[in-house]
């Protein structure tokens, strides 16, 4: 599927720093989260380096690689996309769940370039497909396993369907939109 030596060597990196890693309240490997923004992102005709951050979003956030490993391994431009993807890191830890979300919102909304919001929309679109997916599956406490309840996570959902509002035209928008309004029917 990816013949492309630059997003092989992603998903070999990203598969390397996630190993034994698994989705929030759940047995699934973590690694399928960033292949399936990868292959959004492919599906919606990104280029490939954006494809490649795709595949490397959430290796600031939740693994030990550092920016200098990611600037070292694929340079200034793919660390510049992964860290526009990443919720602002320093002091990350010390923010409320609140906090750290209305940033993601405020960002996206007035800041976010239209190729970093694509890349925001793929990785949203992929939580979101999985929230719908566990909670058709466990509708039971299936909001026990977030760190904000139900409520919050709709303002959160449909605020990111609002912040990215400018990729309205792409089919993962489309489906994004979808998607939060079948989880919070």
């Amino acid at each position: 599927m990816f013949a492309n030596k630059l997003i092989a060597r992603a998903m070999e990196y990203a598969a390397q720093a996630h190993q034994g890693d698994t989705r929030k309240g759940g047995e699934v490997p973590y690694i399928v989260h960033p292949f399936e923004v990868a292959m959004i992102l492919k599906e919606n005709a990104f280029a490939d380096q954006i494809v490649a951050a795709g595949l490397l979003h959430d290796l600031l956030e939740d693994t030990e690689v550092g920016r200098e490993d990611l600037k070292r391994e694929f340079g200034v431009g793919i660390l510049e996309l992964v860290l526009a993807a990443s919720e602002k890191l320093e002091g990350r830890d010390e923010r409320s769940w609140d906090k750290r979300k209305n940033q993601t919102i405020k960002y996206l909304k007035e800041e976010a370039a239209f190729i970093n919001k694509a890349v925001a929309c793929a990785d949203k679109l992929s939580n979101a497909r999985s929230i719908l997916r566990d909670l058709e599956a466990e509708p039971e406490d299936f909001w026990q396993r977030f760190s904000a309840p139900k409520s919050k996570q709709k303002w959160y959902y449909q605020s990111l369907v609002e912040s990215l509002k400018e990729l309205e035209g792409l089919k993962m928008y489309a489906e994004f939109k979808e998607v939060v309004a079948e989880i919070f029917k």
